[in-house]
């Protein structure tokens, strides 16, 4: 089974390793690419949907109900919020996978045989006429 790495989740009465986001403050940062990891993680997949909101420990927003996830990390839904409007910044081990993954689909060639395939005579014999059909 595989294993998520958590990132992203701060301090609490049951997980006082853990970090306090305001230890985490870079405002060095360049703003694109601030934005480009803050854009990431919004887009998550989500993981798990809680039943109550978490509030940001900054300014006190509502800030997420779910986890979030790219299939190798898991992170609250708020934390692109902290990455965003108050210039918290993650390790280097996780912004160099984000560069990875962007860079990795940006490089990506295009092949549109298998969508352009799914219009061919046979298969739209096999499929029938969605504007004709009366299912």
């Amino acid at each position: 089974m595989t294993q998520l790495i958590a990132i992203g989740f701060w301090a609490d009465f049951t997980h006082s390793s853990w970090p306090d986001p305001k230890e985490l403050v870079d405002q060095n940062i360049d703003a694109r690419e601030r934005q480009e990891v803050a854009d990431y993680l919004a887009r998550g997949i989500v993981h798990e949907v809680y039943r109550g909101w978490s509030y940001c420990r900054f300014c006190d927003e509502q800030n997420g109900s779910a986890d979030l996830s790219d299939g190798t990390y898991l992170w609250p839904e708020g934390l692109a919020h902290y990455v965003r409007e108050h210039d918290v910044w993650l390790p280097g081990q996780f912004t160099a996978h984000v560069a990875t993954r962007l860079a990795d689909v940006r490089a990506a060639g295009i092949d549109e045989k298998w969508w352009t395939s799914q219009f061919s005579p046979e298969n739209r014999e096999k499929r029938g006429n969605p504007a004709t059909s009366h299912h």
